[in-house]
């Protein structure tokens, strides 16, 4: 799994410096993380919450991309990958840690190390625009583009077809020419990433980002709280048995991910694989009962994943799983979807459209407790 961050100049140098990634909003702080009875404005809430489901889906050792804001003299750049070394976390409030060498609040960060990083980087341009080596519209690097397109999600993953495809470009202008080097810094005079004699270490406090205090009060008092499931599952996924297909591990992670420029977001996707199939599970998220036109939203998603992303996933048969996941239904929803349904076709021999599964929840004291809903989507 890959994952983008973006920097400027003077934050770049930071990151380098004392090998972390990071994403936050101004000087908005989540207090409510630990008191999480604090009352909120909710869109400020909403914003911070979705920073904490963005890096909550890092997991160990998956790829780290920064990409480096253009200038009025130079254009954006990407340089080349690290690895993320444990678990997201909080940034102390009170420790103030690099805030004024960063000349920003990062809220939230992750330790990193260098992976795999060249010199000179590759532009926006050629990243995103350039057509060379492009035979067919799945292969351009969409996740990127769609974040360029709405201007925000500070924290992007990327598929693995796109990283390697990013790395490759990178590999080329380099002549595979690699930085072999743990302390390093950017270079704003030649637009480089060079090799320090100074090393440093992080050392500021890391707290929790454990959001499921702060979900089961916003349950407790009949408040929305989807942006808040998705941090869960985020953070909790590989426990959760009944979204899984199979046993082994997930072998990639996304959340919002973009699926056409109409604005439209697939909560949660994730992918599991054995020697002959790939299982993409696609979750759209209810923190209420769902309504019927959830039917057009999942075959929109459908689509787009059968045109854009399963032909990524080369030399093996691929399963898309259309996941509902809400509250326990109620008789009244039962009754909504007994005509609706929710049997999707793929015109791709190699795609297969398995049935859709409505998995419910139930928040208890200590955690949430899903379960596998029968008979109740028309299939």
């Amino acid at each position: 799994m890959a994952h983008v961050f973006i920097v400027n100049e003077k934050t770049l140098n930071v990151h380098l410096n004392y090998l972390f990634a990071g994403t936050g909003s101004k000087d908005n702080y989540c207090d409510f993380i630990f008191d999480y009875n604090l009352d909120l404005n909710y869109k400020i809430e909403e914003m911070l919450v979705s920073m904490i489901a963005d890096i909550s889906r890092i997991r160990e050792n998956d790829k780290i991309l920064f990409y480096l804001q253009g200038t009025k003299k130079s254009e954006g750049l990407f340089f080349g990958s690290f690895v993320a070394k444990g678990k997201a976390f909080l940034s102390d409030k009170n420790d103030h840690y690099l805030n004024d060498e960063l000349g920003k609040l990062l809220t939230f960060r992750i330790k990193i190390a260098p992976d795999e990083l060249y010199s000179k980087g590759i532009t926006e341009r050629e990243c995103l625009d350039s057509l060379e080596g492009i035979d067919k519209p799945y292969q351009m690097c969409w996740s990127l583009i769609y974040r360029k397109l709405r201007a925000n999600r500070g924290c992007t993953m990327i598929t693995d077809y796109e990283y390697e495809s990013i790395m490759e470009k990178i590999r080329k202008k380099n002549n595979y020419q690699r930085l072999d080097a743990d302390n390093l810094g950017y270079n704003s005079e030649n637009n480089s990433i060079e090799e320090k004699s100074t090393i440093n270490k992080y050392t500021g406090k890391e707290k929790s980002l454990n959001i499921f205090n702060r979900l089961k009060y916003k349950y407790d008092k009949n408040n929305a709280f989807e942006v808040h499931l998705q941090a869960y599952i985020m953070q909790n996924l590989e426990s959760i048995d009944e979204l899984k297909i199979l046993d082994n591990n997930i072998s990639w992670i996304g959340n919002e991910m973009s699926c056409g420029i109409g604005m439209q977001s697939i909560d949660v996707i994730f992918t599991q694989e054995n020697k002959n199939e790939v299982h993409v599970i696609i979750c759209e998220l209810k923190y209420k009962q769902p309504d019927v036109y959830i039917e057009k939203q999942i075959e929109k998603y459908v689509d787009w994943l059968c045109q854009y992303y399963a032909p990524t996933l080369k030399s093996k048969k691929v399963v898309i799983h259309p996941t509902i996941v809400a509250q326990t239904p109620t008789k009244n929803t039962k009754q909504k979807f007994k005509n609706v349904s929710f049997k999707f076709n793929s015109s791709n021999s190699n795609i297969l459209i398995d049935e859709t599964r409505y998995i419910s929840f139930k928040v208890t004291d200590e955690q949430l407790l899903f379960k596998r809903e029968e008979d109740i989507l028309c299939q």
